[in-house]
């Protein structure tokens, strides 16, 4: 499935102030990379709590451009660790980050148009 997002209505949200937009894409872009990497050690551990907790706020971030494929597949893992069953979370983990950097790359493009 091909990555939608509603160009118009997210620059919108931002009260149409592109700039505002780019750069708060810029600090999304470096603080998903981080919480990936973190997300990564949980499944890793197989701490079910810091599972959650990462699902969980990567959600709300990837919430803030798009609730498609990428929010989606961060919501199942927030849910794999709030009930205590990782089983699966490693391809749970490869899902979400394939759709996280296809989201990324979205984002990084159309920054660069602007």
């Amino acid at each position: 499935m091909a990555l939608v997002i509603d160009r118009e209505t997210l620059l919108e949200n931002f009260m149409d102030d592109e700039e505002l937009l780019f750069e708060s894409i810029d600090t999304f872009l470096t603080s998903a990379a981080a919480r990936s990497v973190s997300l990564d050690a949980a499944v890793a551990a197989a701490d079910a709590e810091k599972v959650m907790h990462e699902g969980h706020t990567l959600k709300g971030m990837v919430g803030i451009f798009s609730t498609g494929e990428a929010f989606e597949a961060a919501k199942k893992l927030e849910f794999m660790g709030r009930n205590n069953d990782l089983n699966g979370s490693v391809e749970a983990l490869a899902d979400f980050k394939a759709k996280l950097n296809e989201l990324c790359v979205y984002l990084e493009a159309w920054k660069n148009e602007g």
